[in-house]
């Protein structure tokens, strides 16, 4: 007995071809993704995990070498003989320009320029604090000239006063010890000139009071016999 053929069940005058096409579902799609390229996934999770433990750790390891550090500072800090060996120790460290910074005001106390100097310079190219970082270079300049290279020291001046990066007292104390190198000169119009300066940089400040004291001239016996005692070295 012969079978009837199947009926169709398309719409009378409906084009196959045209039937819509059914989309696997989002989880399919993402199984497949995942059977796909699941060594990779892996991979790139295994990477990014790696990543984070080492960064985790380098930041673990290094509060320790900080916290190590300042305290080994906190037991030499008043001790000048070993302050210098923790300084050349840990040299670049912002600890280590404190404690070069610590060494050469005690030097420049002591009335050894020559070796304060170097020691300002050392603290200068380590710190970042700008107002350390002021006193370091102001406390070289001044080193050199009470050592006697007057010309080194007050280029130095001259260049932080002119600093507009540099704290403003910074740079209006450095104008005052040109200034007073300028009196003891005899180049009063440098002097003029020098006094402006400060009050352009702070008018209101104690250095452009003393500046216009100067200017105005001191009462004898009052004015410094040498720049150098105008500087004083600060206390940490």
């Amino acid at each position: 007995m012969s079978q009837l053929p199947p009926a169709d069940q398309s719409p009378r005058g409906a084009n196959p071809a045209a039937a819509p096409v059914i989309e696997p579902g989002f989880e399919t799609q993402v199984h497949a993704l995942w059977e796909k390229n699941r060594g990779f996934i892996l991979l790139c999770c295994a990477v990014v995990l790696l990543a984070i433990v080492a960064r985790e750790g380098f930041r673990y390891f290094t509060a320790l070498r900080e916290q190590a550090v300042q305290e080994e500072y906190a037991k030499v800090s008043d001790k000048p003989e070993k302050l210098a060996a923790f300084a050349d120790d840990h040299s670049g460290h912002a600890l280590a320009g404190v404690a070069y910074l610590q060494l050469a005001d005690q030097k420049y106390t002591a009335g050894d320029y020559r070796q304060a100097a170097p020691l300002y310079t050392k603290a200068a190219a380590i710190l970042k604090n700008e107002a350390l970082l002021g006193r370091a270079r102001l406390g070289a300049a001044m080193s050199l000239i009470s050592g006697g290279d007057q010309a080194a020291g007050e280029a130095a001046l001259k260049a932080l006063g002119a600093d507009q990066t540099a704290f403003k007292d910074v740079r209006a104390e450095a104008t005052y010890h040109l200034a007073t190198l300028a009196l003891e000169a005899g180049r009063t119009e440098e002097v003029k000139k020098l006094v402006e300066d400060i009050t352009k940089i702070d008018l209101a400040g104690i250095w452009s009071q003393r500046a216009t004291m100067l200017l105005a001239g001191l009462p004898a016996g009052s004015a410094p016999a040498t720049a150098g005692l105008n500087f004083k070295p600060g206390g940490l």
